[in-house]
């Protein structure tokens, strides 16, 4: 061959896969016969271990009793079991078709056999579905999320349920989710969703389904504690009231029922004493009294405001000069359809201590009433302490809705803080 001969490339990549996608499941040649649960698949060492090094230590080292035998048993879970058949053909034609209900028990059998290529392709149909934002495919696979402790998963499939929660709560698939995804999902505060009693609805219509009615009780005991009855309006509770006779007065049902009447009485009472400032007790802390992302028309408006907080000593402090008094930060609250509450201008100040103070400005004033104003602090936990403050006028200054000392302790690393603004029209 001379160094000017002419060279290139020949073949068909497409005959040479059909050779192999002709051997799938085919006893000709075939020198191993996996076993999975009713399936049995007649197989090729060569193929198999060529893309799975946990397939070559199984069949081809020698290392483990089954890979002398010509029947090996393959022990997996009943989803995995009815896509094996799907998983075993990549290795001989190299793609497949995936679908919502096969992505994740596809992915559970790439990673347990270490198949890469197919590990990848699962990745990515996964991620492109979620990237459209549609429900569906976070319903599908937050079981598998929480079962198998896919923690960056869960995170993705949270993110996507939790805006589209009035849709959720009125699909096929609400009623099919296992316990532990109900509770899980309820345990968010960012929730759209109309009123607190529509997913107290949801979980009766989800627990009063033939194959749950005989376990109904135990059920409601490990749920209703993700329910926000302090939330409710006075008509949702009286309704539960309703709900908890039928139910024989189920523990957990009347336990809220209590919580929310006591919430709701020491609200009151603030408000009836005219007090201006008032901490709720640690009994109140938890997120069972933490308002949701409701969208009703109640009379009632929320808003998250996330702030970063610089703290003393920290370099945004140095560029203060004598005449300021901190940074300052204007978000508006406004809910278009509260015209009695209005729309709120929210301005926060940083103080030199690394206190926390908020400007409060209705923008309709001709409509504002007596209004009750609420903060809301999370800790680095998320759980949050709440400050009540009277609101009579248009216009307020709320000093030290976050102490320095307070500031420090819950600030994360990125100096960030989040806070909610709660308004509640009081007639």
């Amino acid at each position: 061959m001379t160094a000017n001969s002419p060279e290139g490339i020949v073949g068909d990549l497409r005959d040479f896969s059909q050779s192999f996608s002709a051997l799938f499941n085919n006893p000709e040649m075939s020198d191993v016969v996996l076993v999975v649960g009713e399936q049995r698949f007649h197989a090729h060492k060569l193929i198999l271990t060529s893309q799975s090094d946990v397939f070559r230590t199984m069949l081809a080292s020698g290392r483990w009793d089954m890979s002398r035998q010509p029947e090996v048993p393959l022990q997996e879970s009943a989803e995995c079991e009815r896509v094996f058949e799907t998983f075993l053909r990549f290795f001989y034609q190299g793609q497949i078709t995936c679908t919502l209900e096969t992505a994740m028990p596809l992915l559970l059998l790439a990673d347990k056999y270490n198949v890469n290529a197919l590990k990848v392709a699962c990745d990515n149909f996964m991620t492109t579905q979620l990237g459209r934002g549609e429900y569906a495919p976070a319903l599908q696979w937050l079981p598998y999320s929480i079962a198998f402790r896919l923690e960056s998963l869960r995170v993705k499939c949270v993110d996507i349920i939790v805006p589209n929660m009035s849709a959720v709560l009125n699909s096929s698939t609400w009623l099919q989710l296992p316990l532990d995804c109900i509770v899980h999902i309820l345990q968010s505060s960012c929730l759209a969703v109309e009123n607190e009693y529509m997913l107290f609805e949801a979980v009766l219509k989800w627990v009063e389904q033939d194959a749950r009615k005989h376990q109904a009780q135990d059920l409601l005991n490990s749920i209703l504690p993700e329910i926000r009855f302090s939330q409710m309006t006075a008509g949702h509770l009286w309704l539960v009231e309703q709900t908890s006779a039928r139910y024989g007065g189920n523990q957990m049902m009347t336990a809220g029922l209590q919580e929310a009447h006591k919430y709701r009485s020491l609200v009151a009472f603030a408000e009836e004493n005219g007090m201006d400032k008032l901490v709720i007790s640690q009994s109140f802390s938890s997120r069972r009294f933490f308002p949701r992302e409701y969208t009703a028309s109640s009379g009632e408006a929320w808003a998250w405001l996330d702030w970063s907080m610089p703290c003393p000593g920290a370099p945004d402090y140095a560029a203060l000069n004598t005449t300021q008094q901190g940074y300052r930060k204007q978000k508006f609250m406004s809910n278009s359809h509260l015209t009695r509450v209005g729309q709120w201008q929210v301005t926060f100040i940083a103080q030199r201590d690394g206190s926390l103070s908020a400007s409060m400005y209705c923008t309709q004033n001709r409509t504002i009433r007596p209004t009750l104003m609420r903060f809301v602090v999370c800790d680095r936990q998320g759980e949050p302490s709440y400050i009540i403050h009277k609101v009579s006028a248009v216009d307020v200054t709320v000093p030290n809705v976050v102490s320095g000392e307070k500031a420090q302790e819950i600030v994360n690393e990125e100096g960030k803080l989040r806070i909610g603004v709660f308004v509640r029209d009081l007639e």
